[in-house]
């Protein structure tokens, strides 16, 4: 046991701390039966994130959703690492300025992470413009 969150673990924590994740979350396990996470975190927070950093009218509803994405990262095991990289940060990288954005509401630890391992280590990203400070 790595002592990690596991896919269920972060399940639970996102369905604890985002708006209206407890009604998402019991809406997935109902359609699913199962935690699907890639499926789970595009209605949970790909979506919601998105528009909200398109307006940027919620600063601290941004804050929220983007402290969630971090502590994935930080406390997931692989499974769940993989979730913020392939599912979360790819659909935000989708838009330049929401990027952006979301690098302004993120740790420097995160950011430093994404910018000098993720964004180099991964081809598809080759074209994604780094975050600035």
């Amino acid at each position: 046991m790595s002592g990690k969150m596991n896919i269920e673990e972060c399940a639970e924590m996102l369905a604890e701390k985002l708006p209206d994740g407890r009604r998402i979350y019991a809406n997935h396990i109902n359609i699913y039966g199962e935690v699907l996470l890639h499926v789970l975190v595009g209605d949970m927070i790909d979506r919601p994130l998105v528009e909200l950093l398109r307006s940027e009218q919620e600063p601290d509803l941004i804050k929220i959703y983007c402290d969630a994405v971090e502590e994935m990262w930080i406390k997931g095991d692989d499974n769940v690492v993989n979730v913020v990289e392939v599912t979360i940060l790819e659909y935000i990288t989708d838009d330049d300025e929401v990027w952006q954005r979301f690098g302004r509401y993120i740790s420097r630890n995160f950011r430093y992470y994404i910018n000098n391992e993720f964004i180099p280590d991964n081809l598809h990203y080759i074209n994604v413009e780094s975050l600035k400070e």
